[in-house]
């Protein structure tokens, strides 16, 4: 099938199966609103947030303007707001059997109060047209992005999932999932990847630190932001924040910043030596420091470890979680960055597929957060708003309650600075100004 016979097949089917949604508002008041903004700064009562369209035009307190002909209010008494929760580490693309699926799975989440999402490595053929859909708010949908996957050659020969995602395409030769030599041409590589609609490259496995640094160099200057798993084999931590990437996923793998050896292959990575190297080694507080002055965040990404830990623990090395929450907790005291993803489909899942009828995931990220990691409930707030924002250079449209910004925001019922569950009371989700209830309403 030719890609053209196939997009217009997926945008028949989309039309078809795409769920009304509220029109956007003109101009819409909420008043008597408690804020919480997701900059950190304590919650702000009665206050009133303007919205003119897709977009916060004021912010201020109750009654100190009048109220403009033609603007509806929203009493809010009672309520609580916050930005829109951003999830930025995803994977869409291996979750759902056929494509059917995305619609009532995307929308579940948008209705969770998830308004966007980054995508960590998938099919960028599926990913780039669900993308154009949601971010064109013609499918109910958090907004998508989405990264391009560089490897060394090795992985792509040992993980059947990129071999699934580039289906089609001669193994790591697809632009989005590319291996990488020290005899590539980078900038080619790059730019193919930049053409797949990718706004960041990730880098997986099997590079070694030399290769890392020459690849995020050119990446930035073609305008792409770089992630990396923490430890990339052999490329260590250290490796990577000292090339500049601009986020490393996944607390456990900071363990092998002070290992006396790190694998080539990292098909070990969740096997490090959790019992002797400690979370708080001069190794591990060194890189804190670099973490911080380079800017770099931490996507700690506690929830599948959790899962992995209770379920095949045969797979991660023994006190792995204890070991993770202690990394992750003197990270946030040293002044590293967190942002939250879930490393999943966003939702929960069981043996059929993911929950659609669940709260999405980021929810119980935070929650590991404040409940493991030393965040205050405000701070879960800002990591899951402001601090994802960052990670996904996406700061000045998203992530903040401010004016200019997208009205991307979740009215809750009750106070998440007291319960960090409380983030799940959803009375309805705003995104780019349109009303979306979480029940479908």
């Amino acid at each position: 099938m030719s890609a053209s016979v196939f997009m217009r097949r997926m945008a028949l089917l989309l039309s078809m199966l795409a769920a009304p949604v509220l029109a956007t508002e003109p101009h819409l008041l909420l008043t008597h609103a408690t804020i919480i903004d997701g900059t950190g700064t304590p919650a702000q009562p009665h206050m009133t947030i303007e919205i003119k369209g897709e977009r916060i035009a004021g912010i201020y307190p109750d009654a100190s303007r009048p109220v403009p002909d033609g603007t509806r209010v929203e009493d809010l008494s009672g309520r609580y707001v916050i930005p829109g929760l951003i999830d930025a580490h995803v994977h869409l693309t291996g979750a759902e059997p056929d494509f059917a699926h995305y619609q009532p799975h995307l929308q579940a989440l948008l209705r969770g109060g998830v308004t966007a999402i980054r995508d960590m490595a998938g099919d960028d053929r599926l990913l780039a047209y669900l993308a154009a859909q949601a971010n064109s708010d013609a499918l109910a949908s958090p907004d998508i992005f989405y990264v391009a996957l560089m490897a060394g050659p090795t992985f792509f020969a040992e993980d059947a999932r990129a071999q699934e995602a580039s289906a089609g395409e001669p193994l790591g030769q697809a632009p989005w999932m590319q291996a990488m030599t020290p005899t590539t041409d980078i900038p080619l590589a790059v730019a193919e990847a930049k053409g797949t609609g990718a706004t960041a490259l990730k880098l997986y496995a099997n590079l070694p630190a030399s290769l890392v640094a020459k690849i995020t160099a050119e990446a930035h200057r073609q305008g792409l932001r770089v992630w990396t798993h923490a430890t990339i084999f052999p490329a260590t931590p250290g490796d990577a924040v000292a090339a500049g990437v601009d986020t490393i996923s996944h607390s456990p793998y900071l363990v092998w910043e002070a290992a006396p050896k790190v694998p080539d292959d990292y098909r070990g990575r969740a096997m490090g030596d959790f019992a002797h190297i400690r979370p708080d080694s001069p190794q591990i507080l060194a890189l804190f420091k670099a973490m911080k002055q380079h800017g770099t965040i931490l996507d700690a990404t506690l929830l599948p470890f959790v899962d992995e830990a209770q379920q095949h623990s045969k797979n991660v090395g023994v006190g792995i979680m204890p070991w993770s929450y202690a990394v992750t907790r003197l990270a946030h005291q040293q002044g590293v960055l967190i942002d939250v993803g879930t490393d999943s489909s966003g939702l929960p899942a069981d043996a059929h597929g993911p929950e659609l009828h669940a709260l999405p995931s980021v929810h119980a990220e935070m929650a590991l957060l404040v409940e493991h990691g030393g965040f205050t409930p405000i701070e879960a707030i800002q990591a899951a708003t402001q601090v994802s924002a960052a990670a996904m250079g996406q700061t000045t449209l998203r992530g903040t309650i401010t004016v200019g910004k997208r009205a991307d925001l979740v009215v809750l019922t009750a106070d998440p600075t007291r319960d960090i569950h409380n983030t799940g009371k959803i009375a309805f989700v705003l995104k780019n100004g349109q009303t979306y209830l979480p029940d479908g309403g």
